[in-house]
């Protein structure tokens, strides 16, 4: 069944037992991950999570749905995560065909399968099924980004002009995953709640240090995904007294994964790293970094990078520490797993 991004959630969590498959397409990685976390969310308290990518997928058709009707070893509940990477869901094809056409119902599966257009074969036959749910995310125009945020706002009692919502549109590039998490922060700083409305007034965004440096934060993303602790840590320090934005750097972090993880599917089908990041498409600056990364970085690593990046958000809300710890934390733990994996 093929249903609105804003809907795949709470038809999935009205029904979890009906629906065996629910995948999230489009052009917009972010809010597809961001969704598959949503709709796995009650799950991951309890229930065994498995892992797959595309080279699981294509080693063997019937792995997906092996996987999804195999027994946990104790009996518990378990669920099937799978990110693929751009270009890579016809190749899926198969395997997730496979899993359609099983009579035996399972374990359910979520497939994050940003950059595949739902006019696809593969698509419509995810539509099509009754037991499955597909829904396109796409990227988020600056108008329909004001309004979202601006509803945001009233929801957490916080009163903002469009000129205000416009520029946190502007920061977060659109994302309203992103976005929602700024309105968070503004209504947790003014102790905002709907029935104890606050006004935001434009230097706010400012104070709590919404607009930065761009390349300062992209030296902080390239030390950590290079496995270079030694710089990370003294950026660490420089950017210690004046601080950073939590949510651009986490905004400019995601972009960079998600163009690396578009350069490691390319290797993976055989391109090379070198004429790889020397193409127009990517910016001359970033050329040796991609490169450096490129040789580090698998694409299944890579997925669960941006995943984790992603469930920052729910940290950052709810884990009752200061947000750049949390975030400084993060950092050295990539920088650290980069440096194990060179």
């Amino acid at each position: 069944m093929k249903v609105k991004d804003n809907e795949i959630v709470r038809r999935f969590h009205a029904a979890p037992e009906a629906i065996r498959l629910a995948v999230l397409c489009g052009p917009n990685a972010t809010r597809c991950q961001a969704l598959a976390n949503e709709l796995a969310a009650p799950l991951a308290q309890s229930a065994e999570r498995i892992d797959l990518t595309i080279a699981d997928l294509t080693e063997s058709a019937a792995r997906l749905n092996d996987e999804a009707t195999s027994a946990s070893l104790f009996g518990d509940k378990r669920f099937i995560m799978v990110r693929l990477n751009s270009g890579e869901a016809v190749r899926a094809a198969a395997a997730i065909e496979n899993l359609l056409e099983s009579e035996t119902k399972g374990d359910p599966v979520f497939i994050v399968a940003a950059g595949m257009a739902d006019k696809t074969a593969l698509a419509k036959k995810i539509a099509a099924a009754p037991d499955a749910l597909i829904a396109t995310c796409y990227e988020t125009s600056q108008s329909d980004a004001v309004s979202a945020i601006s509803g945001m706002a009233r929801d957490e009692g916080v009163r903002m002009s469009r000129d205000t919502a416009a520029a946190i549109a502007a920061l977060t590039s659109n994302d309203l995953v992103l976005a929602r998490l700024e309105v968070e922060k503004i209504a947790l700083y003014l102790d905002a709640a709907p029935d104890n409305p606050k006004e935001a007034e434009a230097e706010l965004l400012n104070l709590l240090g919404a607009e930065n440096d761009e390349e300062d934060l992209g030296l902080l993303i390239n030390a950590a995904v290079s496995g270079d602790t030694r710089k990370l840590t003294s950026e660490l320090a420089a950017v210690s007294t004046t601080g950073f934005s939590e949510v651009g750097l986490i905004r400019l972090m995601l972009r960079h994964l998600n163009k690396l993880a578009e350069l490691r599917a390319k290797v993976d089908q055989g391109s090379n790293i070198g004429k790889l990041v020397n193409h127009p498409s990517v910016f001359w600056k970033d050329r040796d970094n991609y490169a450096r990364q490129l040789n580090i970085w698998s694409s299944a690593h890579i997925g669960r990078l941006i995943e984790r990046i992603l469930v920052l958000e729910i940290a950052l809300k709810s884990s009752g520490q200061p947000e750049h710890v949390l975030v400084e934390q993060e950092l050295l733990t990539i920088a650290r797993k980069a440096a194990h994996l060179r």
